[in-house]
């Protein structure tokens, strides 16, 4: 093959991107919103003796949708983890003794989640989606202690847990018409399971584990194009 065929090949194969590409960000359109929701939370790995617990989960979100299958978005929610501790221990010559208590972490958590819509267009745009989360601590509480019915007062032991949480998450987000034009209801469901040790105790990992279920509003963001799928 010749230099100069090299050279046509190429600079045909890059205008060809370009084009792609241009079609591509031509038929783009982005939705912005709040979300508000529940996490069911706990701790797992080498945690032991814990249980799910509610806590609450809000915030907004940036989604970018090529109007094709593929698309991308970005969270940034408060988020409130944890669990419901309860173990009982059987020293010898005292017997049973019962400890329980509530443990909450606070985050700061930006999901960026890859979306395959599962329709191309139209009002209604189900979609499956993974990616990572990264969350950020704010504050962490033992509440409600008991040891053998006895209460303890509520601790802030936020210097046991570590700044910065690394997740992954998977879901799936359901989408209908709303008030107005390009505006849409969303319920979305994911599960988040942290790939890092959360705590500061080093002969223990501990992972944090929370299914999250939302409702959020959208409002479409510029301008929207039709898409190259639809039939004229």
């Amino acid at each position: 093959m010749s230099v100069r065929l090299m050279v046509r090949q190429s600079v045909l194969a890059t205008v060809g991107f370009f084009i792609a590409m241009s079609a591509l960000m031509a038929q783009q359109r982005f939705s912005a919103g709040p979300r508000v929701g529940v996490n069911y939370s706990t701790f797992a790995g080498d945690a032991a003796g814990y249980s799910f617990r509610p806590g609450l989960v809000a915030g907004g979100f940036l989604m970018y949708s090529s109007l094709n299958h593929f698309g991308i978005s970005v969270d940034a929610l408060y988020s409130q983890k944890g669990g419901n501790y309860s173990a009982t221990i059987n020293p010898p010559l005292v017997g049973p003794i019962t400890t329980t208590y509530k443990q909450r972490v606070n985050y700061l958590e930006i999901p960026v989640a890859l979306r395959y819509f599962l329709t191309l267009s139209g009002n209604f745009r189900p979609n499956i989606y993974f990616g990572p989360a990264l969350g950020f601590k704010l504050n962490a509480e033992q509440t409600s202690k008991t040891v053998q019915n006895a209460a303890f007062p509520a601790v802030d032991n936020s210097d046991q847990f570590r700044s910065v949480d690394l997740g992954g998450l998977a879901g799936f987000q359901l989408n209908f018409p709303g008030f107005g034009a390009r505006q849409r209801f969303l319920i979305d469901a994911r599960y988040t399971y942290g790939l890092s040790d959360i705590t500061i105790d080093n002969n223990a990992r501990i992972n944090n584990s929370a299914f999250t279920l939302t409702l959020g509003y959208g409002f479409g963001v510029g301008p929207e194009y039709r898409s190259r799928y639809q039939r004229k």
